[in-house]
């Protein structure tokens, strides 16, 4: 049998070896003591999904311009989770209180694989994959990208893009976000020899609407009651909330020379956590 399958098989052994790391259940105990406050503890969970969300949303990444028709690009990132940023006025991070035990790190770090793919009519496609370090989860997520406006100088370049992202690998929590969202932004030539020693500098800025989607499961209905956890999804069913929407802001730098880039990207939102994002791919 050929290395690279027996490697994959050892695949799903490995990351069992993990933690889930968060796990709603345990919310209803706190350093050895029962937590008896449903209110405390469903907003605790609104936060975590919140926060969750904005980690596994397709990050602002990519330049405003499209590839093009025949354009590929293939990359690889590390994202980071800013997960104690947040001012919480002196009360437990609803990581403190979801995490498996109950001392989360100052950040988490999520490598991803990503592959881009140039469309007709100025659109393009994108697929991600990460894993977030220390943990048996991960991230999958896709996107489609229409350039509005590109390459028409001085205007710059104009793209709106829809995707959607999962959370995988948990057994307490579903989760999903569909992001919706304009990038604008431009790119510069630097270097006194075309091709020779030059290289394109592009920053770009980005709005999106974050729409999070969220369930518990595994869990049992009485712990449900203890710890005020409750679905963010859309439906008829009672006992369900509207799925959480989240605004936020981006900006990034790309530096290209030849087929070979390095980006960067940092995002923030009002109600959520800051990521920053830093990788290199590339294009042909």
């Amino acid at each position: 049998m050929p290395a690279f399958v027996l490697w994959l098989m050892t695949v799903p052994d490995a990351l069992a070896a993990f933690p889930a790391t968060v796990q709603p259940s345990g919310m209803a105990e706190q350093a050895g003591e029962v937590v008896i406050d449903p209110e405390l503890l469903g907003a605790a969970w609104e936060d975590l999904v919140r926060e969750l969300g904005t980690a596994v949303a397709n990050q602002p990444i990519t330049p405003a311009a499209s590839l093009g028709l025949y354009g590929w690009e293939v990359g690889v990132a590390s994202q980071f989770l800013f997960i104690r940023a947040k001012d919480r006025q002196g009360e437990l991070s609803p990581w403190d209180r979801a995490w498996a035990d109950e001392d989360p790190p100052e950040y988490l770090v999520v490598p991803t694989i990503g592959v881009r793919k140039g469309l007709p009519l100025s659109t393009e496609a994108g697929f991600n994959v990460g894993w977030i370090s220390g943990s048996s989860t991960g991230i999958v997520s896709g996107y489609g990208r229409l350039a509005i406006l590109e390459a028409y100088r001085p205007a710059p370049d104009l793209s709106v893009q829809v995707g959607y992202s999962g959370y995988i690998g948990n057994e307490e929590v579903e989760l999903g976000v569909l992001d919706l969202g304009i990038t604008l932004g431009t790119t510069a030539l630097t270097g006194v020899i075309p091709g020779v020693n030059s290289a394109a500098v592009s920053p770009w800025i980005n709005f999106s609407t974050l729409r999070v989607s969220a369930s518990p499961r595994g869990i049992d209905e009485d712990t449900l009651a203890e710890i005020g956890v409750v679905p963010y999804k859309r439906g008829t069913e009672e006992g369900l909330k509207a799925p959480l929407v989240v605004p936020r802001f981006g900006a990034g730098l790309q530096v290209a020379a030849r087929n070979v880039h390095l980006r960067t990207v940092i995002t923030w939102a009002p109600t959520t956590i800051p990521t920053a994002t830093a990788g290199m791919g590339f294009t042909f």
